[in-house]
């Protein structure tokens, strides 16, 4: 019973988007493993590549984005800057892309016209 209402409540003010931003230095090639070994990571926690260094999840609350962001924080490589930002179900569907004359398809505009879903 107590399950069946607290998927009731899940709603899409309820329902949050992880959106992770980084600068991580390529200078090296150690630099260049540790970046890779990040974006690895994000992607082994299930988040997708929406642009090179900008990456997003669908999490069930913000508080399950937090405890995402705060596990995967402790692998920020050194003299990196790595933002985690938060935005409701509803906000992100507001979401305008704009796909320039010589656009090259991401992982996820060829999931949406394969007509792919991404689901929890």
């Amino acid at each position: 019973m107590a399950r069946r209402q607290r998927l009731n409540t899940l709603t899409g003010w309820s329902m949050m988007w992880i959106i992770c931003m980084f600068d991580i230095p390529v200078r090296t090639k150690k630099e260049q493993r540790k970046a890779t070994r990040f974006r690895n990571l994000l992607l082994d926690n299930g988040f997708t590549m929406k642009q090179f260094s900008v990456y997003i999840k669908p999490v069930k609350s913000l508080s399950v984005g937090q405890n995402t962001s705060k596990k995967l924080s402790k692998y920020i490589p050194e003299n990196s800057s790595v933002s985690f930002l938060y935005i409701t179900d509803k906000q992100y569907l507001m979401t305008e892309n704009y796909l320039g004359k010589n656009y090259t398809e991401n992982e996820e505009s060829t999931r949406e016209k394969n007509g792919q879903l991404l689901l929890f």
